[in-house]
């Protein structure tokens, strides 16, 4: 039938986020999650990232719809139906086992990202191939407007460690 024409892209958003949440998965080596925090609506899941930084560490996070779940449960990152996925440097120190991973350029989730808007606080890109939103949040200390480039590509943004991917609901 591909004679006749361009076969179309059937894909729904479902299949999109679950390759999205199977190839994080697969990028940051199987991470386990620990469930650190609940509130109201959301419940918080983090693994603590090997990091050489002295006052400051490395940590994924992500955000989950709430569940009954008691804190300290552990969950493998790909098992998880986050809405919200973080990778921070932040001055918390979180008592939880660390996790190493090598960055790579080599993975199917390195899609490009453009940038959508800028301000004093953060960055904000679109993916066309994916229904997400990647923040960057601004290092107050830097010049803003030339802190991060107008496109690039979702590794470049995770590995910022100043990362914030938001499924879109539309």
């Amino acid at each position: 039938m591909a004679e006749y024409g361009q076969l179309l892209n059937f894909e729904n958003k479902d299949n999109r986020l679950d390759f999205l949440y199977t190839n994080l998965d697969i990028y940051f080596k199987h991470p386990t999650m620990f469930k650190t925090k609940d509130t109201k609506n959301y419940s918080i899941y983090m693994c603590k990232l090997y990091c050489l930084l002295s006052e400051h560490c490395r940590y994924i996070i992500a955000i989950v719809s709430h569940d009954a779940h008691p804190l300290n449960t552990q969950q493998k990152l790909k098992n998880l139906r986050w809405v919200s996925l973080q990778t921070r440097t932040l001055k918390d120190q979180h008592d939880l086992p660390s996790h190493n991973y090598q960055p790579s350029k080599d993975n199917s989730i390195n899609k490009t990202i453009t940038r959508v808007e800028i301000t004093d606080k953060k960055s904000t890109y679109k993916c066309e191939d994916l229904p997400i939103e990647i923040s960057l949040l601004h290092n107050q200390e830097k010049d803003y407007t030339t802190e991060y480039q107008d496109t690039g590509t979702i590794v470049a943004a995770l590995e910022t460690f100043e990362t914030v991917i938001t499924v879109l609901d539309k």
